[in-house]
C-alpha cells in the first residue's frame, strides 16, 4: 500500500505519533510518500530526520513545478507562490499518478480534486476525516499508529 503524508500541519503538528506511524508501515512493506509544498533542502530533511520520520517518496509541490516552469514567486525563501488552481490540485494529481492509497492533509481545500481517498488531520481533535470521491467518508480516532494503519487499510479496500 502506498501512503501519502503532508508535512506541515500533519507530521509537524504530532511529529511523534507519524515517526512510530512511517516506521511501522516500512516494516509492513507499504510505502510511504512525503507530499509537501515546501522544496526538498537539506535542512527540511535534517528536519523530518530529526523527528523520526522515514519514507520511500518526497514529493514537493515547488520543485515539481520549478522543473515544469511554472511562473513561481517568492515572498521569502520558505514561501513560494504559483496560481492557487495550479497548486490546490497539484497532490491529487500526483497521488493519482502514483496510486497512493490514501492520503492525510490538513488543508481541506486540496480534498474536492482527490480521486483517491483522502483524509483531512483534525489535530486538535486528534482524528483524521477521510472521503472517497465524495461517495464514501468515515472518520478514524488516532489512538496508536498500529490501529490507523489498520483502519488506513480497512477504507482502502473502498476503493
Amino acid at each position: 500500500m502506498k501512503i501519502g503524508l503532508d508535512i506541515h500541519g500533519v507530521i509537524t503538528a504530532n511529529s511523534n505519533f507519524f515517526s512510530v506511524f512511517s516506521k511501522l508501515a516500512l516494516e509492513q512493506g507499504h510505502k510511504v510518500h512525503l507530499i509537501t509544498g515546501s522544496m526538498v533542502t537539506t535542512a527540511r530533511i535534517a528536519k523530518l530526520e530529526s523527528f523520526g520520520i522515514v519514507w520511500t517518496h518526497f514529493f514537493s509541490i515547488t520543485d515539481y513545478h520549478k522543473n515544469l516552469g511554472t511562473n513561481i514567486t517568492f515572498s521569502d525563501q520558505d514561501n513560494p507562490w504559483i496560481e492557487d488552481s495550479l497548486w490546490d490540485k497539484t497532490k491529487a494529481d500526483y497521488c493519482e499518478d502514483q496510486k497512493i492509497d490514501f492520503h492525510i492533509d490538513d488543508t481541506s481545500r486540496y480534498g474536492i480534486f482527490f480521486k483517491t481517498p483522502f483524509a483531512l488531520y483534525d489535530s486538535t481533535n486528534n482524528l483524521i476525516k477521510w472521503h472517497i470521491r465524495n461517495d464514501k467518508q468515515g472518520v478514524i480516532l488516532l489512538s496508536t499508529p498500529e490501529k490507523l494503519l489498520e483502519d488506513i487499510q480497512r477504507v482502502a479496500l473502498f476503493f
